[in-house]
């Protein structure tokens, strides 16, 4: 017989304490006092526990990662959104705007998600969110100011390690496994603060950071100030990832203990259904249902895989950008050993100098080539490792390189937004291809410059190719 609804409540509370109780008993007593000494500076014990639910204001700054020594090569984009999140329930409202594209609304609930987007005529739609949104509130929840120190100082592996120095500053640094994530907290020795915590975390389900696979983790607070409950917590968040900026959130309003109803968080059974059914997995592992061959030589893939297609050359094919994981790559392996059993893929191009290609090392693991801008090499370089390195080839300067029975023409390029690009010329295609020259309206002189040396060599030029169209007319311009 089941127990009344308060009697299971009491279960829990005891099964927690006796949890929590085992945990601080075997916790490093120096770790436990640093932890205390910033809750106590954060407004104490009782005021940060008392934070149930918490809505801010916030501007997000994406920064990527990326590994050029150029500030902001990455094109920052920006987004305005309000973040609701209730901690008891697990549940996160993060309406977006992005600027200067339009809004919409992320619920996760736990362990689900969805996305509502408002169509044209005003009407609501709601779409299954990926895992990595899931990923995503786990990390914010478990390292947001008001709540990280309690789970660190709960984790039965709460440790105390050496000092480190941060801008000539003592900090005491604690170890602990928050949510499973191994994490390490910085606080400094002078007045108690938290200043950041370094986590480790396996990103590959996110498309944008599937690359990277396993990456350490910062957040970084800064900007304290005091709220309501009289509580002190950092408007200003910075998150590196993999080393490197990857976005700057800046609070603009904070509130806590606001109304979060429950259908704030509300998701439609068949969104559930869907996510259940179809969204567990990475980002880029999307069907291959829509992949075609079109005009004999060239093959177009499904959004997401993070390849613009592949292109058949001498009877093989060669994957134009290398998608954005090995798994990706050994989908569209498999898919082409049972479309064109006789046409193998054979080379990988790399030709996009921003941050992706992380299917590089399928090719360089399976000992098959790689061509690379000379631009995307300190991105490869943590893509593929040191010891896989030897195994790609960067092109400085213009080269034919052989594919099956026929050659393709590879040359440096650069442009105002792309240095060090690759572009590719097949003269039996009478076809080029260029991630950020080709087409791209600032890269327009570097372009037709490259066109014309070719066509000075007697090299007909008729169609081009880039991330967004794979092939398409050479405009009047360029001819």
């Amino acid at each position: 017989m089941p127990l009344p609804s308060f009697c299971r409540t009491l279960v829990v509370l005891g099964s927690l304490a006796v949890w929590t109780s085992g945990a601080a008993a075997q916790a490093d007593p120096k770790a436990v006092a640093v932890l205390d000494r910033a809750i106590t500076r954060m407004g104490g014990e009782t005021a940060l526990r008392a934070i149930q639910t918490i809505r801010m204001d916030q501007i997000t700054q994406w920064q990527g990662t990326h590994f050029s020594e150029h500030p902001y090569a990455d094109r920052p984009s920006f987004e305005r959104t309000v973040d609701l999140r209730d901690y008891a329930s697990r549940s996160w409202r993060n309406t977006r705007n992005f600027l200067p594209q339009g809004m919409a609304v992320d619920i996760v609930r736990d362990t689900v998600g969805g996305r509502t987007l408002a169509g044209q005529n005003g009407a609501l739609t709601q779409v299954p969110l990926n895992i990595a949104y899931v990923d995503d509130r786990r990390e914010l929840f478990a390292f947001a100011p008001e709540r990280t120190l309690f789970l660190a100082r709960e984790a039965a592996d709460l440790t105390l390690l050496s000092d480190s120095l941060i801008d000539g500053v003592a900090h005491a640094r604690v170890r602990a496994t928050v949510d499973r994530f191994p994490a390490t907290w910085f606080l400094r020795r002078t007045d108690g603060m938290l200043s950041m915590v370094r986590f480790m975390a396996d990103e590959t389900n996110d498309f944008g950071l599937a690359p990277w696979g396993p990456m350490e983790v910062e957040f970084w607070y800064s900007g304290w100030a005091p709220v309501q409950g009289g509580t002190l917590l950092p408007r200003q968040r910075d998150v590196r990832r993999v080393g490197r900026p990857y976005k700057r959130m800046t609070i603009l309003s904070l509130a806590v203990n606001v109304p979060a109803p429950a259908d704030s968080f509300a998701l439609a059974d068949s969104t559930v259904a869907q996510y259940l059914a179809t969204q567990q997995r990475p980002m880029w592992d999307t069907p291959l249902d829509s992949a075609r061959i079109v005009e004999r030589d060239f093959a177009t893939f499904p959004p997401f895989t993070g390849s613009a297609g592949a292109v058949r050359i001498g009877g093989q094919w060669v994957l134009l950008e290398t998608a954005q994981r090995d798994g990706a790559v050994q989908r569209l392996v498999d898919w082409f050993a049972r479309t064109t059993p006789e046409s193998p893929v054979a080379a990988g191009l790399v030709s996009n100098i921003g941050p992706s290609n992380g299917g590089a090392k399928w090719f360089t693991t399976n000992r098959k080539p790689v061509y690379a801008a000379v631009g995307a090499m300190p991105n490869l370089r943590r893509i593929v490792g040191a010891a896989q390195l030897a195994r790609l080839t960067a092109v400085p300067d213009a080269r034919w390189v052989r594919v099956g029975t026929d050659s393709l023409w590879l040359e440096r390029l650069d442009s105002p937004d792309g240095h060090g690009v690759l572009a590719v010329y097949s003269p039996t295609l009478r076809w080029v291809y260029g991630a950020r020259v080709v087409g791209a309206p600032a890269a327009r002189m570097d372009f037709e410059g490259f066109v014309a040396r070719l066509r000075a060599r007697g090299l007909a030029v008729e169609w081009m190719g880039n991330t967004r169209a794979l092939r398409t007319a050479v405009p009047p311009a360029a001819k």
